[in-house]
């Protein structure tokens, strides 16, 4: 048997195990996640969904190319592509559907899950609001792993408790920022894997994390002066979307609100339109990733004025000049990622 295919049958499982849920913020632990293990002396595979479907491995950043629609099976071609020698794996779980939500734990038979938040999305399929949520993301929860888990998950702690998973949190924040979170929650991981791998050297995998550049679409302010861009397209859930913006400390009367919307995800925007109408937003835009053949069905949504116009790299370049402070959120798939593709992370 080749080495690829020792994971899948069993006979290599890596001593460290760890499958990464929640609504938001999964890409970003995962990344932190395989820093930290691979400079605490392991040798990592780890993948990330996200924006940009990746591999991570001890041989650099492979793009995981789709010929089809993203599928929850993906996960299961992943893992067969490991090599034996593999010490330690770190899988986010791509599933949406509630019915789907435990195929990752049964592929990967983790020693150890994270869970980063608990916040209304996927509202389509899961339901409205946090409840409908935690429902959904419970199923993928295996019985008898131990959890590191975010604050907002405690309200489900005793369901999650039911399962027979101990439940750990990082230290208690009053005030933190999302990296802070992220990095507090990833460090809460690692010490409960090192409980089981001695080996990992915890004082390195921390320097590692701390230092580890930001993904191409994590939020950040680009720009000179007044002319300055929140980019927040990838933080996908009205919650996250106005605690960065509270991050900004720019008021909305002087800020340009942009929106853009992926043409499969009605129910996100629905649920975006009443924050950005409550707030005075200097001017507010709406682009999407292409002409709908037919109008949005649901209230203020079909009435939207779209500028259509702005549609590429190039084209945004032109609007933004000159504008002053833009808040950009929705959706990063279409013209935004073109644009931090060709320019490295920046919009």
């Amino acid at each position: 048997m080749n080495a690829a295919g020792k994971f899948r049958e069993g006979m290599g499982n890596p001593a460290v195990r760890i499958l990464v849920t929640g609504t938001r913020g999964k890409s970003s632990l995962v990344r932190l996640l395989h820093a930290g293990l691979t400079a605490g002396g392991l040798r990592v595979w780890s993948r990330v969904t996200g924006v940009l479907p990746r591999s991570l491995s001890p041989d650099g950043v492979r793009v995981i190319r789709r010929d089809a629609p993203a599928s929850f099976r993906e996960m299961r071609w992943w893992l067969q592509q490991i090599p034996g020698d593999a010490e330690a794996v770190v899988m986010e779980n791509s599933a949406v559907s509630p019915e789907l939500q435990a195929a990752a734990g049964r592929w990967l038979k983790p020693t150890l899950a994270v869970w980063t938040t608990l916040r209304a999305d996927h509202e389509d399929a899961w339901g409205p609001g946090r409840r409908n949520a935690a429902r959904a993301l419970l199923r993928g929860i295996p019985e008898g792993v131990p959890l590191a888990a975010g604050w907002e998950v405690a309200p489900v702690q005793a369901e999650i408790e039911s399962k027979k998973c101990p439940v750990t949190y990082p230290p208690f924040c009053p005030q933190p920022s999302f990296q802070g979170e992220n990095l507090q929650l990833a460090l809460t991981a690692l010490r409960m894997a090192a409980e089981k791998c001695p080996a990992l050297n915890l004082t390195e995998a921390r320097e590692a994390m701390e230092k580890l550049e930001p993904d191409i679409a994590d939020f950040r302010i680009i720009g000179k002066g007044n002319d300055l861009l929140a980019s927040a397209f990838s933080a996908n859930d009205v919650e996250s979307t106005a605690q960065l913006f509270r991050e900004t400390g720019w008021s909305p009367e002087e800020t340009t609100l942009l929106y853009h919307h992926r043409l499969d995800r009605p129910a996100r925007l629905k649920g975006f339109l009443p924050w950005i109408a409550s707030m005075p937003w200097r001017e507010t835009v709406f682009t999407r990733t292409a002409r709908p053949l037919f109008s949005l069905s649901f209230g203020r949504t079909a009435r939207l004025k779209w500028a259509d116009g702005l549609c590429s790299p190039e084209a945004f370049a032109d609007w933004r000049r000159g504008r002053g402070r833009v808040f950009a959120c929705g959706n990063v798939a279409g013209w935004p990622l073109d644009c931090l593709m060709k320019n490295g992370g920046s919009l």
